[in-house]
């Protein structure tokens, strides 16, 4: 087997300056002598011990992404956890770190805590759909924790190093959706999506789009309160969902109102709607308007391509992982130094932009002028 001596020794270098490049000390070496050292490591083939290095002290260099997980339940099946998951690879990859995935259930919240110890992580990246039960718990996995898509105040009220949050303007382009539609004519909406679960991303949603329809209506007639359908994000949910209300829309009669525009909470839900109110015999988007929110390219591979607020995993990703590395010392572990805010000091709340992706799916409301 292949050693870190041997590495250093095709190299030419001391066996402490591989050690520096392995376990992304880079900044201590030149960048000659990088390229000498990473050249001899993929010459002989070696791969680093990560658990040797754990039990002598070292930082482990792994960055745990904890997501919400149930037994007999795919994990990680939704558009958007996948892409944030390989988005999260790559930035931490980028900055020297391994990502490690771990599934946390609500009926067992102490198992992860026990699995994030065992391999001494570095730092927690914590998803939105992570059981409530197990905020608190994650304060015993002595590493800090960077919430995506995630508020959690019991967390922080149970003592939990929390560097920070990453969120999107969940509000802000859901506002958007609602004053887009009001100012179409619409006056009956829906939003579909997880409602009743506690998420603060699909509340925020919600709340925006009620916002808007009513600054979008403003001095243009009365606007209904939003229709609220549950639904998951999957495309199955989605067609359930868009055939129900497409068969209300067909079946009403001329002097009847129905739902006119639809804002789901996702781009692959979104797309089931479309399909449920066609299966329905419904029109998009002569008869119902449909705004997704998530911006995934094959959405635009739709007939017609899906309007859409659209958000950068990418960039969610590289900031929940800058988060983490910004507070590691010349070891990699986090030296327990938030980071602060613009109130003050405390946890980071980041909130990254949302664009308005223009497609085929939105239009005037029946009878509205154009």
């Amino acid at each position: 087997m292949t050693t870190l001596r041997d590495v250093a020794a095709l190299a030419g270098v001391s066996a402490m300056t591989v050690s520096n490049v392995v376990n992304g000390r880079e900044h201590k070496v030149s960048p000659a002598t990088r390229e000498r050292v990473r050249g001899a490591i993929e010459t002989l083939g070696y791969v680093p011990n990560a658990q040797a290095r754990t039990l002598a002290g070292s930082s482990s260099r792994i960055i745990a992404l904890v997501y919400g997980a149930g037994d007999g339940l795919p994990a990680l099946t939704a558009s958007h956890e996948s892409a944030f998951v390989g988005a999260c690879e790559c930035a931490a990859r980028r900055a020297g770190y391994s990502l490690m995935l771990c599934g946390a259930h609500s009926d067992r919240p102490d198992e992860v805590v026990d699995r994030l110890r065992a391999w001494r992580v570095c730092g927690v990246i914590c998803l939105g759909t992570v059981p409530p039960p197990v905020h608190p718990r994650l304060t015993r996995a002595e590493a800090p924790v960077v919430l995506v898509d995630s508020y959690s105040p019991q967390m922080v009220a149970a003592g939990g190093e929390v560097l920070g949050s990453v969120n999107i303007d969940d509000a802000g382009g859901a506002r958007r959706v609602g004053e887009r539609l009001a100012r179409l004519g619409h006056r009956r909406v829906a939003f579909i999506g997880p409602v009743g679960l506690g998420s603060p991303v699909v509340e925020a949603r919600l709340n925006g789009l009620k916002d808007g329809l009513l600054s979008g209506a403003a001095g243009g007639g009365a606007v209904d309160a939003p229709e609220v359908i549950g639904a998951e994000v999957n495309f199955a949910s989605g067609v359930r969902a868009g055939t129900e209300l497409g068969g209300r829309v067909t079946a009403a009669g001329s002097g009847e109102r129905s739902v006119t525009g639809v804002l789901a909470s996702g781009d692959v839900l979104a797309m089931g709607v479309v399909a449920g109110l066609r299966r329905a015999g419904a029109r998009v988007p002569e008869d119902v308007s449909v705004v997704g929110f998530d911006g995934f390219e094959v959405s635009t591979y739709c007939d017609p391509p899906l309007t859409a607020v659209a958000q950068s995993v990418d960039d969610k990703a590289a900031q929940a992982v800058a988060l983490v590395s910004a507070t590691g010392d010349d070891a990699g572990r986090p030296n327990g130094s938030g980071t602060g805010n613009a109130d003050g000091p405390g946890p980071a709340r980041v909130v990254l932009p949302v664009v308005w992706r223009e497609g085929g799916t939105l239009g005037p409301a029946p009878g509205a002028d154009s």
